[in-house]
């Protein structure tokens, strides 16, 4: 081998050298971005690649703040902290203090949402959607970025469908509102209920002095039935059907009233207790589409209900007549079909006791009908010859 040559291995670079080369080429190319990320040694306190303050929510340089003014970069701190925020070739985690990872909804708004002012009075019962839009990711378009631009100022308030309920259209004074200190005409603190009564209807955001108490939302007790709550009671006080009805009429003259406990009841003994379902399409919960609306409540097409002679039509319940749904007292046997029926192989000479030769299930042998239970085979929808 020649001097030259001998010379030229002499000078080769040691791996440890190379390496040392490397590092210090990775801290060059990154140090105008290391202002962002947290500290590349594992003394938070002594570091001199970020700026002092950094790490201090209080300081001007704290790096949440330094990430908002560059428009929520994270893709700078993984530069050095790794993808997963893990560490990466700065050897540090982010997850040591943000336990979820940076970029999860508890990292800026704690475990069990923001504790700033009445939001946790909301959060136990109060979803973030009834008065957020709220991203399915961190940066979705209008959550902390709106075209690539930080979003500064307060949080938007976009209401859900629970502040907009209303019960009587003639109760709303007009939509639900946040002026970003009072929230107006919303339906969860009584501000659109008849009569309500309440003394807080429009409580303010910053205000210490607690509007849940009952008083808050309505009177106490409150002027007229309707009440703020997600059960069928709220509107419907006795039973999940009237009386009461929505205008607080009781007597079975009323159309919010008539016949519902009838045949939720079974009072007349010709049938068990006829479902809701049967007649109306049951809503899962209050704000469910459909349910509260303006006008009288929907009734399914197929029993050809009229509203204005106040009649089924279509109905097999009642056979071919058609009683009236607010005056009492109109079934009983023989209302619905003849005693016996006019149909083979019914024969005229017989009675109600007859009726048990062929239907013992539906009647006993002295002729009436049996409701075990809150079951029956009467006015189930078919014929039951035994």
């Amino acid at each position: 081998m020649s001097r030259a040559g001998s010379r030229a291995r002499r000078r080769r670079p040691s791996r440890t050298a190379l390496k040392a080369a490397l590092v210090l080429l990775l801290l060059a190319s990154c140090a105008d971005e290391r202002a962002l990320g947290t500290t590349c040694t594992t003394d938070c306190a002594s570091t001199t690649i970020h700026p002092a303050g950094f790490l201090d929510p209080t300081s001007s340089a704290f790096h949440g703040r330094e990430l908002e003014r560059r428009n929520w970069d994270f893709a700078t701190c993984a530069t050095c902290h790794g993808g997963d925020f893990k560490g990466g070739i700065a050897g540090v985690s982010c997850l040591t203090c943000h336990v979820d990872g940076p970029t999860a909804c508890s990292t800026c708004h704690g475990p069990t949402g923001p504790t700033t002012l009445a939001h946790q009075a909301h959060a136990p019962t109060v979803a973030c959607t009834e008065c957020h839009i709220t991203p399915q990711s961190w940066d979705d378009d209008g959550h902390i970025l709106h075209d690539g631009i930080a979003i500064t100022g307060p949080v938007p308030v976009t209401f859900g469908a629970r502040a907009a309920l209303t019960l009587d259209p003639s109760d709303r004074a007009g939509p639900p509102a946040f002026d970003g200190a009072t929230c107006s005409n919303v339906y969860c603190h009584g501000a659109v209920l008849h009569a309500a009564g309440g003394s807080a209807t429009q409580p303010r955001w910053d205000d210490p002095t607690p509007t849940g108490s009952c008083t808050g939302c309505h009177g106490a007790p409150p002027p007229s039935a309707v009440h703020v709550r997600s059960d069928c009671r709220a509107c419907h006080p006795s039973s999940a059907a009237p009386p009461t009805d929505l205008a607080g009429n009781t007597f079975t003259t009323a159309i919010g009233v008539g016949a519902h406990q009838a045949h939720l009841q079974a009072l007349s003994r010709i049938s068990a207790p006829i479902a809701c379902t049967t007649c109306h399409v049951v809503p899962t919960a209050v704000d469910s589409p459909g349910h509260i609306a303006a006008g009288s409540a929907p009734v399914t097409a197929a029993l050809g209900w009229d509203h204005d002679a106040q009649t089924c039509s279509s109905s097999y319940c009642h056979g071919g007549v058609s009683p009236r749904w607010t005056s009492s007292g109109q079934v009983s046997c023989g209302s619905c079909h003849g005693i016996p029926p006019a149909d083979p192989p019914h024969l005229p000479t017989m009675t109600l006791t007859s009726c048990v030769g062929c239907h013992a299930g539906t009647v006993d042998a002295f002729g009436n009908i049996i409701v075990t239970n809150h079951e029956s085979e009467h006015i189930n929808g078919v014929v039951d010859p035994q």
